[in-house]
């Protein structure tokens, strides 16, 4: 009987530890996470100057600023961040660098917390990419305001938008592009054009990958002949 209860209490122990154990790496497990998701999450900016307004609690950076993020490089000459709502106004050959993504624009408003970038100004996006066959198939859209989401990459652009991927040239009033599905949603005075043809209407979808296009709403078409 004694032998029972024995074996019975170090079974109870030994539970007990490794319910324990598991827990315990459990919470390392989080711990790391949380500390890499905070070190992430970390924006660092240099200039050749700062001012910070402790009573408004705004700081502003001039010369040379580089702002960094994550996998983005956001260089200027001068930038004006909101401390407490991470906002930021930038001007002066505001470029930013990501991945395989290059914008350069007049101005942006920078939402730090949401990784969200609005572009103003003789907007030019070069999205670096290949095709099947790894040949170089890079997108440069051209545009007057540019608001992306760097986390996914999604945007939107607008005024005068134009577009050239390999042959093609495309021009809009607006331009949604969805990067996960891979396509571009156009709205307003369409017009895509590759080689000698040509295709116009009110709205039109173009698959990436597949150069698939799908237009509608006064839908007209051309082709030059030789």
């Amino acid at each position: 009987m004694k032998n029972y209860k024995r074996m019975y209490f170090v079974k109870t122990l030994i539970i007990l530890f490794s319910l324990s154990l598991i827990v315990f790496l459990s919470f390392c497990v989080s711990a790391q996470e949380e500390k890499k998701e905070k070190e992430e999450s970390e924006v660092n900016l240099t200039a050749d100057k700062v001012t910070y307004d402790k009573n408004i609690d705004k700081m502003l950076f001039t010369g040379n600023v580089i702002i960094t993020q994550e996998d983005i490089i956001l260089t200027a000459q001068e930038a004006d961040f909101d401390v407490d709502k991470k906002i930021g106004n930038i001007k002066g050959k505001v470029k930013l660098v990501q991945t395989d993504i290059t914008i350069t624009g007049e101005t942006l408003e920078a939402y730090l917390n949401d990784k969200r970038y609005i572009f103003q100004g003789k907007v030019i996006l070069i999205q670096e990419r290949k095709d099947k066959e790894e040949k170089e198939d890079n997108i440069t859209w051209n545009c007057n305001n540019l608001d992306i989401f760097t986390d996914t990459q999604d945007l939107t652009a607008t005024g005068e938008v134009k577009i050239f991927k390999k042959d093609y040239t495309i021009t809009a009033e607006k331009a949604i592009y969805n990067d996960k599905e891979q396509k571009i949603t156009l709205e307003g005075k369409v017009k895509i054009e590759e080689g000698g043809r040509w295709i116009s209407g009110d709205k039109a979808v173009f698959y990436i990958d597949s150069e698939r296009l799908e237009v509608e709403g006064n839908v007209r078409s051309g082709i030059k002949l030789d």
